[in-house]
């Protein structure tokens, strides 16, 4: 499945440069920094908070994989579960999450980690949380079963990766394969140079039940994004001409009528159980 010629340094250097939402970290303090970016994440994604359903982490021992600014982790956090681990391949988003967790008083764990081999044992967690984050790694089927190990017997993990047959695939493949004179060139491979960091993956419903084979009870949904819709800071790799027309008279409305029917989102929601 899916080999790719980029390593964990290569998404690794890409992620220390920014973590991701830094860029709506803006605000006269820290404290306001942190605060404006959450609210930024959930005024894009509201569909996170239905997904990941943060309260039902209470009184159990969670792990969330890629903490990135830490919104996601401190929301979790608020909730109260029995033990708290975020983990992150970037020295950088972990720290970032600390500063977060000490300015709101939270606690985690909070450590540098591998996503292919977590520094786990095996059946440690109740719950496993991680949103867009596997498919930056090199060899995220890997990184699925680790998942799987770390679980408990029952235990659920709720993952976001990325949905290949999208309207963001669609659009990618426009510009970097029939406009750039190269209508054969595959999804996967523009996906890999093209969308955030080095090796970016997207899958089909076939792979991703591939990745999913090892759980007992698998969900999947298909989610329209905001980068489906080209709202806020997306398209930061593709400046230019283009996609200032795109954001100005891309159908949004009619994208997100189109993608309650018709499974055309970049974000697959994937809710599994061992």
């Amino acid at each position: 499945m899916k080999s790719n010629k980029y390593s964990l340094e290569d998404v690794s250097d890409f992620w220390e440069k920014f973590s991701c939402g830094e860029i709506y970290a803006s605000g006269s303090s820290p404290l306001e920094n942190f605060k404006n970016e959450t609210l930024a994440r959930y005024q894009l994604e509201p569909y996170i908070k239905d997904f990941a359903e943060f309260p039902s982490y209470k009184d159990l021992d969670v792990l969330e994989i890629g903490v990135g600014m830490g919104s996601d982790h401190s929301s979790i956090a608020s909730e109260s579960p029995k033990s708290l681990h975020g983990i992150d391949l970037t020295p950088r988003s972990i720290q970032k999450t600390k500063e977060r967790f000490s300015l709101f008083q939270l606690k985690s764990d909070l450590t540098v980690d591998n996503a292919e081999d977590l520094s786990f044992e095996d059946n440690s967690f109740d719950a496993v949380y991680s949103w867009g984050t596997l498919h930056h790694s090199p060899n995220t089927k890997k990184c699925f079963e680790e998942v799987h190990r770390v679980l408990r017997p029952g235990g659920i993990a709720k993952i976001m990766i990325y949905y290949k047959y999208s309207s963001t695939g669609f659009i990618l493949w426009l510009r970097y394969g029939l406009l750039s004179f190269r209508p054969l060139r595959s999804l996967d491979d523009i996906f890999a140079n093209h969308l955030e960091s080095p090796g970016t993956k997207a899958y089909s419903f076939k792979e991703a039940r591939e990745l999913t084979k090892n759980f007992s009870d698998v969900n999947f949904q298909v989610q329209v994004s905001h980068a489906d819709t080209f709202e806020g800071e997306v398209g930061q790799r593709h400046q230019g001409f283009l996609l200032k027309i795109a954001k100005n008279f891309y159908p949004k409305k009619l994208v997100r009528f189109i993608g309650k029917y018709i499974p055309i989102g970049l974000f697959f929601l994937i809710t599994i159980k061992k």
